[in-house]
């Protein structure tokens, strides 16, 4: 098990509240040495799965042209690889590897659901992948080696790029603050924030990257969300005709009468919370042998060869026989509450619940999916007709493991 990668004195309070969001900080490593949960062997043997998303960046000499080129990757791609100048990028490695995973838990400060995956980078001496900025929180993790990263000035959709490369990158990037960092060492990086980091020797990073969807997506989301529920039959009406001052003006009245109409089918909290929860627990990376988990996840005690739970008596008979429930690797879960029931939220999908299923959604909810649910809560379910629906209904929909 990893130990905890954050200081002892690490203030989350005053973390949230002078940095998150606001300005780069750059946390030191306490006095555990930091171990690499993944090898660059492993983590090349990834990005060599099909069902993987891995992209390899070479740069030249000068450090001024990049190549970008996706995998799957092949043994002898690698080995035609030179010792220096390119960088290995394995998106939710997570998702793959339990100690990667496992990185996740000293996070638990920042919402379970704003978090989208962890990357893993495999750099030779002088790789990196250009300067650029994110629209989205980043912690950058530093495992093996060093990384010298550069931090520049805040940039919007409006700061010139070149895309020739397929990674736009910044024109003129202009470092403001300089760090090399250490294994065990967290570079926080708000959205915006131009970087550039250079690997000194070999080096590994872990990038804890946060979901932050565009409002275009959001306003867009909605409308289509609102666009299925009606019909031709709602239409535009005069709700108060009077004769015009002119038959050509459109008046200030049927302006707001628009307006209010309008505003009526958005205003609707509930509406806003399913299709926010639906969009935030929908998976970026749809992993077809997560459900299984046979070849990359090994839980304690826990037969992955059991036969198939079908209703709730062979259910309760399993729980009842001490089967552990773990969520699938990749399931993404959230709830919500208002003043009649609750909704948890799970890959996509929204199920309403009665408020006392609340320590099971939380037990749900929470970060992780290498430990077990806890036994009391399992019980707890086994003895509630609706609980154990629900954990019936998420193991044939593949997102929960029982055995």
């Amino acid at each position: 098990m990893i130990e905890s990668l954050l200081p002892a004195d690490f203030d989350r309070q005053r973390f949230l509240r002078d940095y998150w969001q606001k300005k780069p900080l750059l946390i030191r490593a306490g006095e555990l040495a930091f171990v690499d949960p993944i090898t660059p062997e492993e983590l090349a043997g990834l990005a060599c799965e099909e069902e993987v998303e891995s992209r390899l960046v070479q740069v030249n000499a000068a450090q001024d042209a990049w190549q970008l080129r996706h995998g799957p990757f092949t043994e002898a791609e690698f080995e035609a690889l030179p010792q220096t100048h390119y960088s290995l990028l394995v998106q939710a490695v997570d998702q793959w590897v339990d100690e990667v995973s496992a990185l996740l838990a000293d996070f638990d400060f920042i919402p379970s659901w704003r978090i989208d995956d962890v990357m893993v980078s495999y750099a030779t001496d002088s790789g990196n992948v250009g300067p650029h900025f994110d629209y989205y929180d980043v912690f950058l993790i530093q495992g093996m080696g060093q990384k010298r990263w550069q931090i520049g000035a805040m940039c919007n959709s409006m700061t010139p790029r070149r895309d020739e490369s397929g990674l736009r990158l910044l024109k003129d990037f202009k470092a403001e603050q300089e760090w090399i960092v250490n294994p065990g060492d967290i570079l926080y990086l708000p959205p915006g924030v131009s970087h550039y980091g250079l690997a000194i020797g070999n080096s590994m990073t872990y990038s804890i990257g946060f979901r932050a969807p565009a409002l275009a997506d959001i306003v867009g989301g909605l409308a289509d969300q609102i666009l299925d529920g009606l019909t031709q039959d709602q239409r535009y009406v005069d709700v108060y005709p009077q004769l015009p001052l002119h038959p050509g003006e459109i008046s200030a009245d049927v302006v707001q009468h628009v307006r209010d109409r309008v505003l009526s089918l958005l205003d609707r909290p509930e509406q806003i919370r399913q299709w926010f929860g639906k969009t935030m627990t929908t998976p970026r990376y749809v992993n077809d042998e997560t459900a299984s988990c046979c070849d990359h996840h090994e839980h304690a005690d826990h037969d992955h060869d059991a036969p198939a739970i079908s209703d709730i008596i062979t259910l309760r008979s399993a729980l009842d026989g001490g089967a552990e429930v773990f969520k699938v690797p990749g399931s993404r879960y959230a709830y919500a509450l208002d003043d009649t029931h609750a909704e948890l939220f799970v890959d996509g999908e929204c199920y309403q619940c009665h408020w006392r299923l609340l320590t099971l959604l939380q037990a749900l909810s929470s970060p992780g999916h290498t430990e077990a649910l806890d036994p009391d809560v399992v019980a707890a379910c086994n003895a509630d007709e609706e609980a154990a629906q629900l954990l019936l209904t998420l193991y044939n929909r593949g997102c929960l493991i029982i055995g």
